[in-house]
């Protein structure tokens, strides 16, 4: 039996803006260097085994943090990379609302792609790929993954055998840890969406299936 941590990035500027991230390389603000740091220190009393982060800066800014407190062997694995939103990167969600291709990823995600980028159910995939993969490498393991809100999201639909469509069902804040154990097909998760700070929970805008922020102005997204 694997303990699978998952662990989104702390909070980037863009976060902050409710910016479209993809694979464009945003680093941590100071919020979420200071998230990072707050999950560091409880690392020790975790015991984890090896830490995998995706490659994009932020993830890796926030896996440094760790390693920087915690003597842990760390892979980068581009597996647990962000979503590739193709054209979608730069613009603001709200920005997006009136998009019917994002409505419609909206209501399927698993098949809709997004313009010149994937489908959630692509994500999914590779998601589990990299903790699989991870679970051969180090059997029985305490394993923490860093990666990216969707590709955690995406990942926990599988082990809580939900349809994908249900993806933002459930919040995965900057800087928060999900747990669960793994033994073959069976799954038990743990917590999802801890944060140290409790204070903060319930203070993220609504990120949910029908969206109805108005839409901004399109040359902020320029």
């Amino acid at each position: 039996m694997e303990t699978i941590f998952l662990l989104r990035h702390g909070e980037t500027a863009w976060n902050k803006q409710r910016r479209v991230m993809g694979r464009l390389e945003i680093p941590l603000n100071r919020k979420g260097i200071s998230q990072a740091n707050r999950i560091a220190r409880l690392l020790p009393n975790l015991e984890i085994h090896a830490i995998y982060s995706s490659p994009l800066k932020r993830a890796l800014d926030t896996a440094q943090i760790l390693l920087e407190q915690n003597k842990i062997p760390m892979k980068i694995d581009p597996e647990l990379t962000e979503v590739d939103f193709g054209r979608w990167e730069g613009y603001l969600f709200d920005d997006l609302v009136e998009d019917e291709t994002y409505r419609r990823f909206l209501r399927s995600p698993q098949k809709s792609a997004m313009p010149g980028g994937e489908t959630i159910g692509d994500v999914q995939k590779r998601g589990l790929k990299a903790i699989q993969r991870a679970a051969r490498e180090i059997p029985k393991g305490r394993l923490l993954f860093v990666s990216h809100g969707d590709v955690i999201r995406a990942v926990l639909c599988h082990y809580l055998r939900l349809p994908l469509e249900e993806f933002r069902r459930f919040s995965v804040d900057n800087g928060s840890l999900s747990v669960l154990e793994v033994d073959g097909s069976w799954a038990e998760i743990k917590f999802i969406n801890y944060v140290p700070d409790i204070t903060r929970m319930g203070k993220e805008p609504c990120e949910g299936h029908k969206p109805t922020l108005r839409r901004r102005n399109r040359s902020n997204t320029d």
